[in-house]
């Protein structure tokens, strides 16, 4: 199936290019809160919480990251292809290369996802 390429206006560009922006940093500062937040509540709740409510609690904090990243990648993806259709375009709308800042978005999901799951059982580990 060959799909037909629809001309975008400079500023319907520029327009995806703010929201899909917007969007990426909502759902980085969604991934943050939740992060720091189950941190906290692993750290204050300590041993008084059980084996299984510690698996359900890490099984819905990893859907959720899952979940925000196919939609990071989703948005990246739309970002760069308005970004350099921009750029194609000789548009005076500044746009910067995000690819190292794709990779350092990345990899803070993931070294945050594994700080948080560690927390949740960090109790459970050291009390063993």
């Amino acid at each position: 199936m060959c799909q037909e390429y629809i001309p975008m206006t400079e500023f319907e560009l520029i327009s995806v290019l703010k929201e899909t922006s917007n969007g990426i940093a909502q759902d980085f500062e969604f991934f943050l809160a939740a992060t720091f937040a189950l941190i906290i509540v692993s750290y204050t709740v300590g041993e008084r919480l059980g084996k299984a409510p510690r698996v359900a609690i890490t099984i819905l904090y990893l859907a959720m990251v899952v979940l925000l990243l196919v939609r990071y990648q989703g948005q990246a993806t739309q970002a760069l292809f308005a970004a350099s259709v921009l750029r194609e375009m000789s548009s005076a709308y500044p746009t910067l290369d995000t690819v190292f800042l794709m990779w350092l978005r990345r990899f803070i999901f993931v070294a945050g996802t594994l700080v948080a799951v560690f927390f949740v059982f960090k109790p459970v580990v050291i009390s063993e």
